[in-house]
C-alpha cells in the first residue's frame, strides 16, 4: 500500500512540476485567462528541453549521473521557486477576479472533473496492473538501471551491459529516460518502478489532459461533451488496439517516449492546429508549436520524422486556405529542428562523425 501511495504521490509530483515550469510564461505575459492544463502542457515541454540543454553537456564533458543530479535539482528548485513567487504575486494581484473564477470553474465542471478523474485513475490501474513486457521496455528500463547503477550516461549497452565506445545516435538527443535516472537517483525509488508506475501514470495523466483541452476547444463551455468525448476516448483504446493506433503504445508501453510521443505530442499539435485555424495570427500558438517542435524529440528520436510530418499535413495547408504564405514560413520554422536532427543521425550512419564516450 506504502508503494502505491508513493508512486501516486510522484505521478502528481511531476505534474505539479510541469505545472510550475509551464506557469512562468503565463505569470510573465500579459494579463489574460490562465489555463492550468495548458501551463501542464507547456511545462512538460519546457522541463524536457532544459532538461536536454543541462545534460547533453554534461554526457559531451564525460562526467558522472551524481553530477547531472546536483545540476538539475538546483535548476528545478530555483526555477519552481520562482515560478510560485510568481504564482502567488499575481493571485495577490487579481485576489478577487482569481478566487471567482475558481469557483465558477468548480460550479460548472466539478462533477465532470470528478468524473474524468475516475475514468482516468480506472485506466490507469488496469494498464498498469496489467502491463505486457516488450524488447522495447527492456531497453527503457535497463537503460535507467544501468544508470542509476553505474553512475553514468548512455555509456553501457541496456541489452548487453557492455561499454561502448561511442554514443548511438539514434538515442543521444532521446534524453527522456536519463531525466528517469536523475528523478530516480534522487528519490532512490527503483528504476523498475519508478519507469513501469509512476511513469507510467504521468503518460496516462497527460494523455487525457490534452483529451480534456482538445474536448474543450471543439465542445466549448458544454463540460458534459468534453466528459463524454474522454470516456469515448477511453474505449476506443482499450478496444481499438492494434499496431498502427496510438492505443497499442498506451496500453502496452506506456512509459516509453513513443507513448508519448503517440498519445501527447502529436494530438497536441492536433490541439495546436485547432487554435491556429482560428487565429494564425495570434503569436502564442506559434510559440506553443515550436515548443512542442524543439521538447519532442528529448521524448523519442521518432519525433524528428513524425512531428514535421503531423506539421506539414495539418498546419502548413492552412496557408494556401487563408492565402497567407506567414503560415508557410512559421509551419517550416517549426519543421526545421526535426529535420535538422534527422540529418545529424543520417550524417552518423553514413560515417560522417562519431561522438566517443570517452576523451581521445
Amino acid at each position: 500500500m506504502i508503494r502505491v501511495l508513493t508512486a501516486v504521490f510522484f505521478m502528481f509530483f511531476n505534474m505539479i512540476m510541469y505545472f510550475l515550469f509551464g506557469s512562468i510564461p503565463f505569470s510573465l505575459g500579459k494579463k489574460g485567462s490562465f489555463s492550468v492544463t495548458k501551463a501542464v502542457f507547456t511545462g512538460f515541454f519546457l522541463y524536457y528541453l532544459l532538461f536536454a540543454l543541462f545534460c547533453i553537456p554534461v554526457m559531451l564533458l564525460f562526467r558522472p549521473l551524481s553530477l547531472l543530479t546536483s545540476v538539475w535539482i538546483t535548476v528545478v528548485i530555483t526555477v519552481c521557486s520562482f515560478s510560485l513567487v510568481l504564482i502567488i504575486l499575481k493571485a495577490l494581484k487579481n485576489r478577487e477576479e482569481f478566487l471567482s473564477g475558481i469557483s465558477e470553474k468548480a460550479e460548472k465542471e466539478g462533477r465532470f472533473f470528478i468524473i474524468i478523474l475516475a475514468v482516468t485513475a480506472i485506466e490507469a490501474f488496469i494498464i498498469i496492473y496489467n502491463y505486457q513486457f516488450t524488447l522495447d521496455a527492456a531497453y527503457y528500463v535497463a537503460n535507467v538501471t544501468t544508470s542509476v547503477r553505474t553512475d553514468t550516461l548512455n555509456i553501457y549497452d541496456p541489452y548487453t551491459g557492455n561499454w561502448q565506445d561511442h554514443f548511438e545516435m539514434r538515442y543521444f538527443f532521446a534524453v527522456f529516460p536519463l531525466n528517469d535516472a536523475v528523478l530516480c537517483d534522487i528519490t532512490g525509488i527503483h528504476p523498475l518502478i519508478w519507469c513501469k508506475t509512476v511513469m507510467a501514470g504521468v503518460s496516462i495523466l497527460l494523455t487525457n489532459m490534452v483529451l480534456y483541452m482538445t474536448g474543450k476547444k471543439i465542445f466549448g463551455d458544454n463540460a458534459g461533451k468534453t466528459t463524454l468525448f474522454i470516456i469515448f476516448a477511453g474505449f476506443m483504446n482499450f478496444f481499438f488496439t492494434t499496431i498502427f493506433t496510438p492505443s497499442v503504445f498506451l496500453t502496452t508501453r506506456t512509459y516509453e517516449g513513443k507513448c508519448l510521443l503517440a498519445n501527447v505530442v502529436l494530438p497536441g499539435i492536433f490541439y495546436i492546429y485547432i487554435n491556429i485555424l482560428e487565429d494564425a495570427e495570434k503569436k502564442e500558438n506559434w510559440r506553443l508549436l515550436l515548443l512542442v517542435a524543439l521538447g519532442a524529440p528529448v521524448l523519442s528520436s521518432s519525433s524528428n520524422m513524425l512531428v514535421p510530418a503531423m506539421i506539414a499535413t495539418t498546419i502548413l495547408p492552412l496557408c494556401i486556405i487563408k492565402k497567407a504564405p506567414a503560415i508557410a514560413v512559421r509551419s517550416l520554422a517549426c519543421m526545421i529542428p526535426g529535420i535538422a536532427l534527422v540529418l545529424v543521425y543520417v550524417a552518423y550512419v553514413k560515417g560522417m562523425f562519431v561522438l566517443y564516450t570517452y576523451p581521445r
